[in-house]
């Protein structure tokens, strides 16, 4: 079961999956009452505006999108996939950076708002606190140069600008090394969280070896696109053979009428 809505014209479909892990995110961190229903409201808030920064970073380059939440948090998916890769680098660069660009322009109203109210109650501080953390926090983190975060996604882009091919393939083994050191730093000081996501999103990411192996051996990339071509046109030709071999139910019938009388 998922809700569908629209926010400046994006498609967005949110699943349960998504509130129910930032409920368990607070239930650990002994979040209950209030506060942990401010901690759903504003953590969806701050991966909505994430998106939609995104979209609308796409929607300046002449792309529309569509936002899904999955439950980890959002993803936002160009309705023009073709139209999105053949976007030059600096536009990419662009794209990446609009999603935590935004979450770090709200942070630091957070900061703010939470010095301004520091003499309030406990519920008040807590709820600034709270806003500043969903949004600066998860903006930092999300710069992080991790090939499955938006800070990795900018490297790549960046160092393409400055580098052509091989800059992308320095992203690329940098994001390894990076997520290693950053899951390793985190476990040692108890961060469980922290390194869980470094190892989700950069050393479990199957696409940077992939493209990591392609970059280092291109004759293995060209032997893959073409098994690959080779693939598609075998399952057409079946599906062409397979369509050529139904017979219709009717043709069935018609057969069966022609059949003369049985004595």
């Amino acid at each position: 079961m998922a809700a569908k809505v629209r926010v400046l014209g994006f498609p967005i479909t949110v699943g349960w999956a998504f509130p129910a892990f930032l409920t368990f995110l607070g239930y650990i961190s002994d979040l209950t009452g209030i506060e942990l229903v401010v901690w759903v409201i504003f953590g969806t808030f701050a991966i909505l505006v994430h998106e939609l920064g995104h979209a609308l970073a796409f929607r300046r380059y002449g792309l529309e999108s569509s936002i899904a939440f999955w439950g980890l948090g959002g993803v936002t998916i160009p309705d023009d996939q073709l139209g999105a890769a053949r976007l030059p680098d600096r536009d990419w660069l662009v794209v990446s950076l609009a999603g935590p660009g935004v979450g770090l322009v709200l942070g630091a109203i957070g900061l703010v708002v939470e010095h301004v109210v520091a003499g309030q109650g406990p519920e008040i501080r807590s709820a600034a606190s709270t806003w500043t953390f969903v949004n600066l926090g998860w903006g930092v983190f999300n710069l992080l140069p991790i090939s499955g975060l938006d800070g990795g996604s900018a490297v790549v882009h960046l160092l393409r600008l400055a580098f052509g091919r091989r800059g992308q393939l320095l992203a690329l083994a940098a994001s390894i090394a990076f997520s290693a050191a950053v899951a390793a730093l985190a476990f040692a000081n108890r961060y469980t969280f922290v390194a869980l996501m470094a190892v989700l999103f950069g050393l479990a990411n199957p696409y940077q070896y992939r493209a990591l192996f392609d970059g280092l051996f291109p004759g293995r990339a060209i032997r893959r696109r073409q098994r690959e071509v080779e693939l598609d046109a075998e399952l057409q030709r079946r599906r062409a053979l397979n369509e050529a071999d139904e017979v219709p139910a009717s043709s069935l019938l018609g057969g069966r009428r022609d059949l003369p009388p049985q004595a």
